[in-house]
């Protein structure tokens, strides 16, 4: 029996998947730095001796969980994938699972020798995260029959705001040449803004259309507008 060449397509929800499954073990080595107070050590100090790998923890965490957030909203409005798209997947994967590298060093460097270089390298590694986004939405500005209609005309404007990222990180990068601190506090403003200066993620969560709406699944898989009167 033959089988259909569409049946060979990786489909969006199986490109999640594995995503989701990258995107998860990233944030859980993230902690593996951090180092539990031994037995006998005051609690409380020696914590805050460890604030510099707390802090970059911290912020590193919630980059990886904001770009679960918006991996999760971009492929909620692809109905197709082609292989730049899983191509360009897989690089972002990449970056992300080598964010616990540079969170590691700028942690252990923050206070010391090596800060400049350590807080450019992390800049740098998270303006590499955050440019995937803008190279997804520009490859389905140009490939509009890969998302859900309704979304298609979002896409151009999905792909101007995502430059604010990598623009955000890569500004921290030259700021970090003069004061790492600084850079890493930007990098931190920019993840607040991300988390609390935008709409809730869920009213994105959509297939087009008003937030809100609801969708069902049609036979051939796709999530089709419910339209109600």
């Amino acid at each position: 029996m033959d089988v259909e060449p569409e049946a060979l397509h990786i489909t969006p929800a199986r490109l999640s998947a594995l995503s989701d499954g990258v995107i998860a073990i990233a944030a859980t080595l993230l902690i593996l730095d951090l180092k539990a107070p031994a037995a006998g050590q005051p609690v409380w100090r020696t914590l805050g001796h460890q604030w510099p790998a707390l802090d970059t923890y911290a912020v590193t965490f919630l980059v990886i969980g904001i770009a679960w957030i918006h991996h999760h909203n971009l492929f909620h409005q692809v109905r197709q994938v082609d292989r730049t798209l899983l191509l360009l997947n897989i690089g972002m994967l990449a970056t992300i699972s080598f964010l616990p590298l540079p969170t590691a060093t700028l942690g252990s460097h923050l206070r010391g020798i090596g800060a400049t270089s350590a807080a450019v390298l992390y800049a740098l590694s998270m303006t590499a995260s955050a440019l995937w986004f803008t190279l997804f939405w520009n490859h389905l500005c140009r490939h509009p029959e890969l998302l859900h209609p309704g979304a298609r005309e979002q896409a151009r404007a999905a792909r101007r705001k995502s430059l604010l990222g990598p623009a955000g990180y890569a500004l921290a990068a030259l700021l970090a040449l003069v004061s790492p601190m600084g850079s890493l506090a930007l990098c931190a403003a920019l993840v607040a803004y991300f988390v609390i200066g935008r709409r809730a993620p869920p009213t994105r969560t959509r297939v087009g259309g008003r937030p809100g709406t609801p969708v069902r699944a049609t036979e051939a898989g796709e999530q089709e507008r419910v339209t109600t009167s």
